[in-house]
């Protein structure tokens, strides 16, 4: 009766359109109330939830990306990104991806890409007679690599959340994948931009590609000392993003001067909402995590789950996850769902990064399908579109995006090799 409770006012609430993070406390409550459970509870699994050290890192990586923003860095990483691949059919669009995959390796979220790159990407993509959809949908999935390229923020919440799974490690399970994501997509966008005759942009000389190198060098050194930091065992996932946040806010108030004293307190309450945002759904997730292993859903879901082929079960999961994504919040559904299934995949003998890597990849994917896929939202009013509009838009390179998950999910050397080679 209480987990009945739990999932009936959950779902209820999830189609009223209620903040996810209030409907997991709320819905928590309500099974606490029906159980006969202190209400105390929720402060105290809530607490837990936020107390963990490795989510330190969240509120500086999110600085991080607001100087990256106040310093025009990313106007350096566009035209880099360009000098290179400009000449290409779809030049814009492609530089787009390519941005947000090394966006990615900075930041580590989805929105954070959005929000930065898409306010002026779009625009320009628009001003290139790319179609307002197009523009839209290309930004929307490129967005999805933040997540998935390095430091990612959503498999740190894993981590914490799941046990058993080495953050270092995770981070190296992703690396191929988001690659391969960023490459599909580009593919897709080509293919796409060839048939309707998109724009491409004069070749770059060397000289000129050496010019917007060393323009953008202090960006790109930026996952260099992150990852390199962390992969080196040279300080923690938590000490690289402090060190990151003191990088970016000398280049930018130091170096290239672009930063006044006066701009800090609006760059910290950005990195407040948003970092808040993020913890508070880790919070209340674990309430609601709390009362499902209360119920002993994993031990009930692991019997009959257990004696699957490995293949059947990561089909289930993909499907299964792919769907979630339509509805739930991905920090939310990583909290509650990851305890769930990792369990039984360990079961099943398969390896705890590349079932980590399969989960985030799932979930991350689901940030772009309706109905609630938040990118789509966040893109299509800087386009003037429709989110039916951009989702349509955006089909081929969420396909493409797809494939490379079940590549990754049935062949684990392209999660493990880099892992295995660092020794995790």
């Amino acid at each position: 009766m209480e987990l009945f409770v739990l999932v009936g006012c959950f779902l209820l609430l999830l189609v009223m359109g209620f903040p996810i993070a209030f409907n997991m406390i709320l819905s928590s409550s309500m099974y606490l109330l029906v159980g006969g459970y202190p209400q105390l509870l929720v402060v105290q699994r809530m607490f837990e939830g936020m107390n963990g050290f490795s989510l330190l890192s969240v509120p500086f990586f999110v600085l991080t990306g607001q100087f990256l923003l106040k310093g025009h860095l990313l106007e350096a990483l566009i035209d880099f990104v360009n000098a290179f691949i400009g000449h290409v059919r779809g030049a814009l669009a492609l530089v787009t991806v390519g941005t947000c995959l090394f966006m990615g390796a900075i930041v580590g979220l989805a929105l954070a890409s959005v929000a930065s790159l898409g306010s002026f990407l779009i625009p320009m993509m628009k001003k290139e007679k790319y179609s307002p959809a197009f523009s839209s949908a290309v930004m929307a999935s490129a967005s999805l690599l933040g997540p998935i390229m390095p430091p990612s923020v959503l498999m740190i919440i894993y981590c914490v959340s799941v046990g058993r799974t080495s953050i270092a490690g995770i981070f190296l399970a992703a690396i191929i994948p988001a690659f391969l994501i960023a490459i599909a997509q580009m593919l897709m966008v080509h293919r796409i931009a060839v048939k309707r005759g998109y724009p491409r942009h004069e070749r770059c000389e060397w000289p000129d590609r050496w010019k917007h190198f060393r323009r953008a060098l202090p960006a790109l050194l930026l996952p260099v000392i992150i990852l390199g930091g962390i992969f080196g065992s040279i300080f923690t996932v938590t000490e690289s993003s402090a060190i990151a946040a003191l990088y970016a806010f000398f280049i930018t108030f130091v170096v290239y001067r672009e930063g006044k004293l006066s701009d800090i307190p609006a760059i910290l309450k950005e990195t407040a909402l948003t970092s808040g945002l993020v913890i508070l759904l880790a919070g209340s997730a674990t309430v609601t995590a709390w009362a499902i292993a209360n119920e002993q859903v994993v031990y009930k879901v692991i019997g009959p789950l257990s004696s699957l082929p490995q293949w059947a079960f990561l089909l289930m999961v993909n499907i299964a996850l792919l769907i979630n994504g339509m509805f739930m919040d991905d920090y939310a559904s990583v909290v509650v769902l990851g305890p769930i299934i990792a369990p039984v995949a360990w079961r099943l003998g398969i390896d705890p990064l590349q079932i980590g890597a399969i989960i985030c990849i799932n979930l991350v994917i689901g940030l772009a399908t309706p109905p609630f896929g938040i990118t789509l939202f966040v893109t299509s009013p800087m386009a003037g579109v429709t989110v039916e509009q951009t989702f349509k838009e955006a089909f081929p390179m969420l396909l493409a995006s797809i494939a490379v998950l079940f590549l990754v999910t049935f062949f684990p050397p392209l999660t493990l090799w880099l892992p295995r080679l660092f020794g995790y």
